[in-house]
């Protein structure tokens, strides 16, 4: 202190001045990381990364920079962004043993209890740990055990259909239709979907067309804060997991509380054998069977398994299906060859799986719209493991230094989906005229590998993935059969927020009947989708093919409870499994 009482302003000016002279020749001259180009800013702080994202269009931005300075790009101080797409299988490895640990940007998902930070099985970097707890449940994700529950899948498209037709196509303000804020209704149904295929039951979202009791609203806070503050991840310390004061968004209490009281209230009708058996299991029942096998499945295992599936299935899919609707609304011939297409395959409604599944055109349809806009918007960061790692350029990235792929970035990349990356064009999926099969079969596979890396990848590739595909490929062949959906003007563009899942806002559409559409539909509705004795669906005597605007409104197909009070990637992975795997106690975690 007597050094610098001593020094005038003048001298103080000046040594503060050498300092950061000789860091920035530090980092000009002598950083490992100097061959690679970016920002200049990005040389020394991770702030503006920060700052980019907290803006929402980072993806964006980060598209630009890789077309300016090439496949890898620095993007902070010790941060390398990939854009190489035959490194995904490089960096996110099939095998537990992969060298290629998970990040620090995911320690902002931790859990704090009691004082101690507790890991999830998204965010850890202990693949033991990761093992121990997916180990159990991994079976129940296979796509054969996922179809077990397309009748629960049924249900929630069914009132979702049923309500889309009241509320919308059925519905007149004057001269003008009733437009539908598809961008809220895809996020109820896919916040249902989760809530029945893991409970039996619905949240209530799509028959009170509302965020109930503000759950979805506490997700999106969650992932706002993740996606920013990952980027500076030691400022989580001061921030969300601060001692003295927390300061950041209270992570999904009011999701956790129902899954709470939910398990609470089965685990008493099963002890007085109250509880009514259904004849398709959802997830809380097959988790519940765990109990007998593995010591650690108790409640809070329970619950923490099924909050996983709650954000997983949440707002990724939801920012999976909203692009969906947004470019089959952007380019009606697309819409309407699709329709074409379903029409000609004479489906049930709702749509089963083993009829959709080799429909090409729907396919198509929902790669492109997926290649356009990745459910994820930020790169799924590693650590380079020990001996660093040679770029096929020949330059070097040295161990410990985080690296990654973006999917919005390699989604876009010419040489694996050829010119035109930036307009939707399902047709690039398809195989050419006078393309060879061995061809594109090797087109396809490159173009189905890079833009499935939204869900992650190699080993720590999100579980909920077939289930997804189904629960997408299900409900946009019902939708399409069923209906119209179009933008009251092709030119209005949505907006979009990248917090780590994309975030698609502002879609307004019109919703009609399709008159001359038909349909093979069971003439008792959804009772195909709950008929007891059968975990698939059945048929009732014989099918009707009936006009679709003919078709009787189903009535709802199971009691839809509110809320009350109650890559494995993403907060679906993200903010998902924040709450995950932890063994801590309920009343702690909900404190």
């Amino acid at each position: 202190m007597a050094v610098l009482g001593a020094l005038s302003g003048a001298q103080l000016a000046l040594a503060v001045t050498l300092l950061v002279v000789v860091a920035a020749a530090r980092e000009l001259f002598f950083s490992p990381l100097r061959a690679f180009r970016g920002p200049v800013v990005a040389r020394f702080t991770n702030f503006w990364r920060a700052f980019l994202t907290a803006l929402g269009n980072v993806d964006s931005t980060t598209r630009g920079w890789h077309q300016k300075w090439g496949d890898a790009v620095r993007i902070g101080p010790n941060a390398i962004s990939l854009s190489d797409p035959s490194l995904i299988k490089v960096v996110y490895a099939s095998t537990s043993k992969n060298a290629w640990k998970k990040g620090d940007m995911y320690r902002v998902n931790d859990v704090v209890v009691n004082g101690q930070r507790i890991s999830n099985i998204f965010n850890t970097q202990n693949e033991a740990f990761h093992t121990k707890f997916t180990r159990p449940i991994g079976g129940f994700w296979s796509l054969s055990k996922i179809l077990e529950m397309e009748p629960l899948m049924d249900e929630t498209i069914w009132t979702f259909t049923n309500k889309l037709g009241t509320a919308f196509a059925d519905a007149t303000s004057g001269a003008e239709p009733s437009l539908c804020m598809m961008d809220d209704w895809l996020t109820y149904f896919a916040w249902d979907f989760a809530a029945n295929v893991s409970f039996g039951r619905h949240y209530g979202f799509i028959e009170q067309g509302k965020d109930v009791e503000g759950m979805i609203a506490e997700s999106t806070a969650g992932l706002n804060y993740f996606a920013t503050v990952s980027q500076i991840p030691w400022l989580d310390n001061w921030l969300d997991k601060n001692p003295v004061l927390r300061i950041g968004p209270k992570p999904l209490v009011k999701g956790l509380l129902y899954t709470v009281n939910l398990v609470a209230d089965y685990q008493k009708k099963l002890s007085d054998g109250t509880l009514e058996r259904r004849h398709v299991e959802s997830f809380i029942d097959k988790y519940n069977g765990l109990k007998n096998v593995y010591d650690f499945a108790d409640d809070n295992q329970i619950v923490h398994w099924l909050m996983a599936n709650i954000l997983a299935g949440g707002d990724s899919t939801a920012g999976a299906l909203r692009p969906i609707v947004y470019y089959l609304a952007k380019r009606p011939e697309v819409q309407v060859r699709l329709q074409t297409e379903l029409q000609g395959a004479r489906l049930s409604v709702p749509a089963q799986w083993s009829e959709v599944k080799h429909l090409a055109y729907l396919d198509a349809v929902l790669r492109e719209a997926a290649r356009m806009s990745p459910a994820v918007g930020l790169m799924f960061e590693r650590q380079v493991p020990a001996g660093g790692f040679q770029l096929p350029d020949g330059r070097f990235i040295p161990e410990g230094t985080t690296v990654g792929i973006n999917p919005t970035v390699v989604t876009r990349d010419v040489s694996v989906f050829g010119d035109e990356v930036d307009d939707f064009r399902p047709e690039r999926w398809l195989r050419a005229p006078q393309e060879s099969v061995w061809n594109y079969d090797q087109r396809r596979r490159q173009m189905e590998e890079v833009t499935d890396l939204m869900f992650g990848a190699g080993s720590r590739a999100c579980m909920g993935k077939s289930l997804a595909k189904v629960e997408m490929y299900k409900l946009i062949a019902t939708l399409y059969t069923l209906f119209h959906i179009n933008l009251p003007d092709v030119n209005h563009e949505w907006k979009r927020r990248n917090a780590w899942f994309m975030y698609q806002h502002d879609m307004p559409m019109v919703i009609r009947r399709r008159a001359s559409s038909a349909a093979t539909i069971p003439k008792t509705g959804p009772t195909r989708a709950c008929a007891v004795g059968t975990a698939h669906p059945v048929d009732v005597d014989v099918d009707v093919s009936v006009s679709v605007s003919d078709a009787p409104a189903p009535a709802p197909a199971l009691m839809v409870v509110g809320a009350g009070t109650a890559e494995d990637e993403g907060q679906g992975a993200e903010r998902v499994e924040i709450i995950q795997d932890s063994g801590a106690g309920i009343a702690e975690l909900t404190s």
